[in-house]
């Protein structure tokens, strides 16, 4: 047990020593991975370097979001490089598109032209200790959730021993991140879930006339003032309860969970900076703060630089705004556009913490960028 409390801490604690060793030896010791990722179908070719962990997080947000605007399946190829040579920008991927995962530091050396940099993790966290977190939802969310609540069908049970873990953890957890997710799951090892987050936390499941349809299975933190929510899933992966919206309906039944029983505020977990996923646009309309996550991976930063000005880079740009850094923890969202390609706007950004956002044309964000397609290739569209 020591072994698996010991590697949670690893990559999740947020005390001070154990976040600043792990920042250093990933981004300082460690060999940077390198990976370029093309498409069947077009799209842009997307380029990842840095600490190891990205190359999931990161390249696999930014794949699934290339397929979203018509590209196929990704083809990667690994490659080394320096890491002297990475953060001078003397030999970055080869890509149109490319994020570096680094240090503040290490992104502060990297050419500025084109490039943003952006939060590596963020985490959104609703306060419920002053009573009045209910107005910070949003209506639609308020109105959606008293309907149901009419309905008098759906509950919220709390369970405690082994067998309700291994039903979550079997039943809906894994079914759901592999319908979700396929290739790409990525989740904490059942061993690990059951003694770093079930003995020290919360199983919690949405009920339909006292069935079973949903789970969340969250860490009380050390202070017991924070639960945080790290696992969830629906019964089989079903996609029904998916539609149904009842993870959404556990975020809120989790909230008054929490104001009954003395705790403080509730994380929701892990965000990237891309304000066109799903998980930020659900998680927004919850009224919470976006803030850097806890431990190390609140403390790296991504390079988001354009390396070629082609149509199919500037249609990635515009149809995903991203959230950028000002000063250490400040966030503003960044809208892309250009005369054929209105901002999308419509990618709401607003949360209790932010508030500001700017509007880039790509005429003079990619300015001095080349044009077309790398070494004279086609063209991509």
């Amino acid at each position: 047990r020591w072994r698996l409390r010991a590697r949670y801490l690893w990559d999740n604690s947020p005390s001070r020593p154990i976040a600043t060793a792990r920042t250093l030896l990933d981004t300082r010791v460690l060999p940077c991975t390198e990976v370029v990722s093309a498409a069947d179908g077009g799209g842009p070719v997307l380029g990842y370097a840095g600490v190891p962990d990205g190359a999931v997080k990161i390249l696999h947000t930014l794949e699934r979001q290339r397929e979203s605007l018509g590209a196929g399946a990704p083809v990667r190829a690994r490659g080394g490089v320096r890491r002297g040579q990475l953060l001078t920008g003397e030999r970055p991927p080869g890509a149109e598109l490319t994020a570096v995962v680094c240090s503040p530091s290490q992104a502060a050396r990297l050419p500025a032209r084109a490039a943003l940099v952006l939060p590596y993790r963020l985490h959104s966290v609703v306060d419920v200790s002053a009573g009045d977190w209910r107005p910070r939802v949003s209506k639609g969310e308020r109105k959606w959730v008293a309907s149901l609540r009419a309905e008098g069908r759906w509950g919220l049970e709390v369970a405690g021993d082994r067998g309700s873990f291994d039903f979550f953890y079997d039943r809906m957890h894994v079914p759901t991140m592999r319908m979700r997710h396929g290739d790409r799951t990525r989740s904490l090892p059942k061993d690990r879930a059951y003694t770093c987050l079930f003995r020290h936390g919360l199983l919690a499941f949405v009920t339909v006339d006292g069935a079973r349809v949903a789970g969340m299975l969250c860490r009380l933190e050390r202070d017991g003032a924070t639960l945080t929510s790290r696992l969830v899933g629906v019964v089989e992966g079903d996609e029904h309860w998916h539609r149904q919206g009842v993870l959404k309906l556990g975020n809120h039944l989790l909230l008054e969970w929490a104001e009954e029983h003395g705790v403080r505020r509730v994380d929701f977990g892990g965000l990237e900076a891309w304000l066109s996923k799903g998980l930020f646009q659900r998680k927004r309309k919850l009224g919470p703060r976006i803030v850097p996550a806890p431990g190390h991976q609140g403390r790296l930063r991504v390079w988001w630089h354009a390396g070629r000005d082609t149509p199919a880079v500037r249609d990635f740009l515009v149809a995903n705004p991203v959230l950028e850094l000002i000063g250490r923890e400040e966030l503003r969202a960044v809208y892309f556009c250009d005369d054929a390609r209105p901002a999308r706007l419509d990618l709401a950004h607003r949360c209790a913490n932010i508030r500001e956002f700017r509007t880039v044309h790509l005429d003079a964000f990619l300015a001095g960028v080349p044009a077309g397609a790398p070494h004279g290739g086609p063209e991509r569209t």
